[in-house]
């Protein structure tokens, strides 16, 4: 039979964690609302260089949604043809994945971590001039004992407050001064829909060589070597800080939604601990009873 003192323990932690998950449901509800007020201010970072990108036809233009009421994910137009003895595959492409270093939100970080490494695992046969760039320690853990050579930087501290512009721009500095020159670049990110649906998106982003020989470039006004130079930089920086919003929304909608469920979960498992701890005390005094009456009986 189950101890009277073990069952009365495990309640007691049961609703310490209950308290514990339903503190920090409450305190993930005013981040989330606060990150989804800074994300509709932050959303046209991202849009005006996407919007440049389909301009210039650099990348596809996104579909409004195919049947399946999906979103279709940007792809880089490739219009250079291959150099006689020249493999056309073998471009430096930068990956980014944009985690946090905060757990508890749900399967957020090891989707991007899951995405990035399978696209580097389809890739690997180019992986010696492909560079990745982490962000949060979440995706560092996940993806550094698979792919430790093609780190190139890895950003910590990410997570615990709300990131700001400048937090993009120490990032993308410490890309550019890392000395590795791409070509293309994908931010994997998750891209916060509603407080229910975030999905996990890939957004390209391209050097200054790329948007100079864009096949739409000639629309544009003749641009400055080193303006064009400081707009490729100030892109990447914006599309990083439109990347951090997003996935912070997603991330305090996600931890938001797994500690319901998990206070919902726990109090559960209350309710069928105090069944239990009620039954085994029933048992206990019915036992104490029969054994005081076969005594009285036995005198």
């Amino acid at each position: 039979m189950v101890q009277l003192k073990q069952v009365a323990l495990r309640l007691k932690s049961v609703k310490n964690i209950q308290k514990i998950t339903k503190t920090m449901k409450m305190v993930s509800a005013s981040k989330f609302t606060k990150a989804e007020r800074e994300l509709a201010s932050a959303r046209p970072f991202g849009y005006g260089p996407r919007k440049f990108y389909e301009s210039s036809q650099l990348v596809k233009a996104e579909k409004n949604g195919d049947e399946k009421g999906k979103k279709s994910t940007p792809e880089p137009v490739t219009t250079e043809k291959p150099e006689e003895g020249k493999d056309a595959k073998k471009t430096k492409k930068l990956y980014v994945a944009v985690t946090s270093d905060r757990g508890l939100c749900g399967g957020v970080h090891s989707g991007v971590s899951r995405r990035v490494r399978r696209t580097l695992s389809e890739r690997a046969g180019d992986a010696a001039r492909h560079r990745l760039v982490c962000i949060g320690d979440k995706s560092r853990a996940m993806l550094r004992r698979a792919f430790a050579e093609n780190m190139l930087v890895n950003v910590k501290d990410i997570g615990r407050i709300a990131p700001e512009f400048v937090d993009a721009s120490v990032i993308a500095a410490a890309i550019v001064q890392s000395g590795y020159s791409y070509e293309v670049g994908e931010i994997f990110y998750n891209k916060y829909f509603s407080p229910v649906k975030y999905e996990m998106t890939i957004m390209p982003f391209f050097n200054k060589f790329k948007i100079e020989t864009a096949p739409n470039m000639n629309a544009f006004d003749e641009v400055d070597d080193e303006e064009l130079e400081s707009y490729s930089e100030w892109t990447f920086a914006a599309l990083l800080f439109y990347a951090l919003k997003e996935s912070a929304a997603s991330e305090q909608s996600a931890r938001m939604a797994a500690m319901d469920n998990a206070t919902k979960n726990a109090e559960d498992m209350i309710r069928k601990l105090t069944l239990l701890f009620n039954r085994t005390r029933q048992a206990v005094i019915t036992r104490e009873l029969i054994e005081i009456i076969s005594g009285a009986a036995a005198l």
